[in-house]
């Protein structure tokens, strides 16, 4: 009899064990329920692919060293102590993590993207991506490569959402315990939902604009107020128009959105292109010729846009500024995304995944270095509230009242957000292409070129 009672009390406790685990070991229904902590179970340390700069062999190596200092903490007898990135979150209440770089050589980081894009295809690969979007250049004189144009690990996020790459977050973020979701762009945000779901979490996002000294020219930010509008209207705007500088890089914010909804094909015609590009030449040269303009320079929308060590002869970080955006040829601005978290669909672990994503996301870490990286002279991160003198970022850079206000009326009239692709590349090639004294191609057969290879683009993706 006892024996009898020893067994079935051996079956209860096997029955309770394995009722609380999936098939394949993996979560329980318990595990995976919308709850931002991560998961109990013993698990391995979290995969963490991090590709937020793409262009620099200096970047990666510096960015590896910032995480493992994250956290500074000063003792009373003045001695600094430092927390990695890992044990930051672990001290949170976090998974282990696991950071993965790809290699600085751009002769070894296609091997290594290619090989990462066959493994997540198997059902495995990182279960976090923190990545760039778009694309970069990258001079680097000691690479067996050479120069030339660098790519992000998704070059196409919105065709990675279609194919389920990443894991739908909607039932972690009620949760999230970082972030303050409200406070976060909505417009900006709106571009990683496919089919009203949250898949992916943009972190930086940039507008190309003109800055004028608010005592020579202003002009308030609308969504109404169109690329065909700004060449109509006065000299300023007109000069605004043709992005005659550095913001060049952004050139497509005024076509966008680049793609029709739902197809893989470009929203704009070859002689729409051609006529955008010799509307654009005009009005710069009319621009170029026009000594009455006032001081102006083309920049993005970014951490340390007026910083005093970029900002050219005649500016300084004490004015007060216009800050004129590129608007589209739809209307409004267009805003390009240029990184992003995500979750891998694959991990066995979306708890401990989801509670990284929402740490990333939350005020501490957008204002830490991890973010200096993606947004310095390029971009902004997401949360709204900071840049000014109590929420500085990367620890000093702030704007004053005025200028703070003048970003904001910029963000309120971002009417529509892509994330930012090779097809940015393309565009911005065209103009040095067509000027280019070496180039022995017509304008029309550049353009032609180029759109073809951007539809072959859209179709490939």
């Amino acid at each position: 009899m006892k024996k009898l009672i020893a067994i079935i009390l051996s079956a209860v406790v096997l029955m309770s064990a394995l009722s609380a685990c999936k098939p394949g070991g993996g979560e329980s229904s318990e595990a995976t329920s919308s709850t931002a902590r991560p998961e109990a179970v013993e698990q391995e340390p979290l995969r963490v692919f991090i590709d937020v700069d793409v262009d620099s062999n200096i970047i990666s190596p510096t960015l590896r060293e910032s995480l493992n200092k994250y956290e500074e903490t000063t003792l009373k007898n003045g001695r600094k102590l430092h927390n990695s990135f890992e044990t930051v979150i672990k001290n949170l209440g976090g998974p282990e993590l696991e950071l993965e770089f790809p290699p600085n050589d751009a002769s070894k980081r296609e091997p290594y993207i290619s090989n990462l894009r066959t493994e997540i295809l198997a059902g495995k690969g990182p279960d976090v991506f923190v990545c760039a979007a778009g694309w970069s250049y990258r001079s680097d004189p000691d690479d067996p490569a050479g120069d030339g144009d660098m790519y992000p690990m998704f070059n196409f996020p919105q065709s990675a959402m279609k194919r389920n790459i990443f894991l739908s977050l909607d039932q972690y973020i009620p949760d999230f315990q970082f972030t303050k979701w409200d406070s976060l762009t909505p417009v900006v945000m709106d571009a990683g939902k496919y089919k009203e779901a949250q898949y992916l979490l943009p972190m930086t996002y940039t507008v190309p604009m003109t800055i004028f000294k608010k005592s020579d020219f202003e002009h308030t930010p609308s969504k109404d107020m169109t690329w065909d509008d700004m060449l109509q209207s006065g000299p300023e705007l007109k000069a605004a128009a043709s992005l005659m500088s550095t913001s060049i890089d952004r050139l497509s914010s005024a076509l966008m959105p680049l793609s029709a909804p739902d197809k893989e094909e470009l929203s704009f015609t070859e002689e729409e292109l051609m006529d955008f590009m010799t509307r654009r030449f005009e009005a710069g040269q009319e621009s170029l010729s026009n000594d009455s303009l006032p001081s102006f320079y083309d920049d993005l929308l970014s951490v340390s846009f007026n910083d005093e060590s970029v900002l050219p002869e005649g500016f300084t970080d004490d004015d007060e500024l216009t800050l004129v955006p590129l608007y589209s040829r739809s209307g409004g601005v267009s805003a390009a995304v240029t990184s992003f978290a995500a979750v891998n669909a694959n991990t066995q672990y979306p708890k401990a995944a989801a509670f990284l994503v929402d740490y990333l996301l939350g005020e501490e870490c957008q204002r830490s270095t991890l973010y200096a990286y993606p947004t310095l002279r390029r971009s902004l991160p997401v949360m709204e509230g900071l840049m000014q003198k109590d929420t500085p970022l990367s620890g000093e850079w702030s704007l004053s009242p005025e200028n703070y206000d003048a970003l904001c009326a910029l963000r309120s009239a971002i009417s529509r957000t892509e994330f930012a692709t090779p097809l940015d590349l393309e565009l911005s090639k065209l103009p040095y292409s067509i000027r280019d004294p070496k180039n022995q191609k017509s304008p029309e057969t550049l353009i032609h070129d180029a759109y073809m290879r951007m539809n072959m683009m859209l179709a490939e993706s």
